[in-house]
């Protein structure tokens, strides 16, 4: 089994080099609002359902400055499961537009925070395949309902564009700093 996950590359003044994904999913969260991308996108992109991947997403993904080609193709050339990855990440992370990313709030402290259960939290770390997609985007709708603005999404791209791989190293080490963030939130605010 191969350990060979979607790897981040250091931040480089060549156009040409990739960008991080941190930068990646703040470019996402900025156009996931109804004055960038109009209301019917924004609910098209809601209403994704597991496997379906509908215009709306295809019109965000595709276009280079959003999801550019080394993260859609990271083995270049297309690959579905990473398509459905990226969908699933959209979805999840739709919930709780306009502007749902902040690098300043780790995830799993802001689940910890709005009094995200901890078997809920348990079973989102444990989850992998369709049933990870399903837990990622619960996680966001229940931090939308909570009324919690944005979240850093990182983490659960990880654990998504992780698994369209292989689960690796680094699916292993996000799933660490989850918890680490989640049960450190968790005890610092009973």
């Amino acid at each position: 089994m191969s350990t060979e996950v979607v790897a981040e590359k250091p931040i480089s003044n060549d156009p040409a080099e990739p960008r991080r994904l941190g930068q990646v999913i703040a470019t996402i969260s900025y156009r996931l609002n109804a004055d960038r991308i109009g209301p019917g996108e924004l609910a098209e992109l809601r209403r994704i359902s597991r496997g379906e991947l509908p215009p709306a997403f295809w019109r965000l993904y595709l276009t280079n400055d959003v999801v550019p080609p080394e993260w859609r193709e990271p083995v270049g050339r297309p690959d579905r499961r990473v398509d459905l990855a990226w969908a699933a990440l959209i979805r999840a992370m739709v919930q709780m537009a306009p502007n749902p990313h902040s690098f300043d709030r780790p995830f799993g402290t802001a689940l910890a925070e709005s009094g995200y259960s901890e078997d809920r939290f348990v079973r989102l770390l444990r989850a992998e395949g369709e049933n990870l997609a399903r837990e990622v985007r619960t996680a966001g709708v229940w931090l939308a309902r909570k009324g919690v603005s944005a979240a850093n999404w990182v983490q659960p791209a990880r654990l998504l564009l992780g698994q369209s791989r292989n689960r690796g190293i680094q699916t292993e080490f996000t799933i660490h700093q989850l918890a680490r963030d989640y049960f450190r939130a968790q005890a610092t605010h009973p």
